[in-house]
């Protein structure tokens, strides 16, 4: 009988990305659902969201005469999981 080593199953949750490493090095990305791991060698090292995330900044600024001005600016972005 043919040793089929360790495996293990990883569920991925609606709305996010699964990324796979296989020896510390990045191998593909995985899609909700469950999948197959061969657990020693390559595992689910991160989640990514799919949703619309947004990051808040504060920028302090200087003005041309010399005022400091403080902008908050809100950023929006989404991760493509066809460009990742």
């Amino acid at each position: 009988m043919a040793d089929m080593g360790c495996f293990c199953l990883q569920c991925v949750r609606t709305q996010e990305v699964g990324v796979v490493e296989d020896l510390g090095q990045f191998k593909r990305l995985i899609d909700p659902g469950l999948h197959w791991v061969c657990w020693p060698l390559a595992g689910v090292v991160g989640r990514l969201s799919l949703r619309i995330q947004q990051l808040d900044v504060v920028c302090e600024t200087k003005t041309k005469d010399n005022v400091f001005v403080q902008v908050a600016v809100a950023v929006q972005f989404k991760v493509i999981t066809e460009s990742a």
